[in-house]
Formats: C-alpha cells, sequence, structure tokens
C-alpha cells in the first residue's frame, strides 16, 4: 500500500522549469501568472517542506489541497439528521 495523498498547490507567480527539482517527482506549470504543482505527498512533512521553498523563494501561497488517496477522510461537522 501507497502512503501518503496527491496533492495540488498554487502559488502566485510563475516558476520556471529549473526549478522542477526542488519538488521531485511533482507536476508543475505555469497558468494565468501562477504555478500549479500537483503529484503524490509521502507525508505531512513533504508538504510542509514544499510550502516552505515556496515561502523561500518569495511566493504566496494560494491554496492547498489534497485531491484524492489520503488515508484518512474528512470528517463532517454536525450530527446526521434522522
Amino acid at each position: 500500500m501507497e502512503k501518503g495523498a496527491t496533492y495540488t498547490i498554487v502559488v502566485r507567480g510563475e516558476l520556471d522549469s529549473r526549478f522542477a527539482y526542488l519538488f521531485n517527482d511533482m507536476h508543475m506549470e505555469q497558468v494565468r501568472g501562477t504555478t500549479v504543482v500537483s503529484g503524490r505527498v509521502v507525508d505531512q512533512a513533504q508538504l510542509h517542506g514544499y510550502i516552505a521553498r515556496f515561502q523561500e523563494l518569495g511566493l504566496e501561497l494560494l491554496s492547498v489541497e489534497q485531491v484524492g488517496d489520503g488515508l484518512a477522510r474528512p470528517m463532517h461537522a454536525g450530527r446526521e439528521r434522522s
């Protein structure tokens, strides 16, 4: 069983492909003034490492979204109605 989950991270600013090595096997593309990085993240430490790299590069974090394969499922707030 594979560990981790698939994430999409979006930052303001367009990083060119020479920075791809900073994000291992993640897919990176430029979309209308942003950079979208997506792929498998093994654990929270790796996710926080990617976020720190964007900060070191001076890029504004716009969103971080888990898009699939997570081991934990989201909990819904409140109670179910009968």
